[in-house]
């Protein structure tokens, strides 16, 4: 029967999922899914992985910025090469709303099917469940300046959504991908 390193992977599946949507990495997204895998995400999307990131890509680009968060990650083995996980998730999309900017608030769950194939586990179907969503205005864009106004000498760590994220710089992209 699979055992910790097995739930470690899985794991770190997940959290390389949620890595890849807010760094916009295509290629990281595609490696958490086996290619066939079925993706149903509400009334929003169905369909494989490929799919997916092709229609999500052009969404998330529109946002001002996202961050996806999971915990609560619960892995049931079925055999030695079949699971099942459910995980919380928590994601904040930042975008401009009728020239206001808002920050959607969704809390949902991935149920996830999972496969072992050539020694990797990947997930082989997912379910989003959505349990509830709220928006919120957004008062500034930078809560720097309100919680260290003028500090000298600092200065401002930006994300970005692609390869300059300075994560990059720590945790390299997929072998090719530079």
């Amino acid at each position: 029967m699979p055992g910790a390193e097995d739930k470690l992977e899985i794991h770190e599946t997940i959290y390389r999922y949620c890595r890849s949507m807010d760094r916009m990495d295509a290629p990281l997204a595609l490696d958490c899914f086996w290619p066939e895998a079925n993706l149903e995400y509400s009334t929003l999307y169905n369909g494989s992985p490929a799919g997916f990131v092709e229609w999500l890509w052009p969404v998330h680009a529109a946002m001002v910025c996202h961050a996806h968060r999971v915990t609560n990650i619960l892995v049931d083995f079925k055999s030695d090469t079949e699971a099942a996980s459910e995980s919380m998730v928590h994601v904040t999309l930042r975008m401009e709303a009728n020239g206001e900017l808002v920050d959607l608030s969704g809390h949902g769950r991935y149920l996830d099917r999972w496969r072992k194939q050539d020694g990797r586990w990947r997930i082989a179907g997912r379910t989003y469940v959505q349990d509830m969503g709220t928006v919120v205005p957004v008062g500034s864009r930078d809560v720097s300046a309100i919680l260290y106004p003028g500090t000298p000498g600092q200065r401002a760590i930006h994300g970005a959504r692609d390869l300059r994220d300075p994560s990059y710089d720590l945790l390299p992209p997929l072998e090719g991908e530079r």
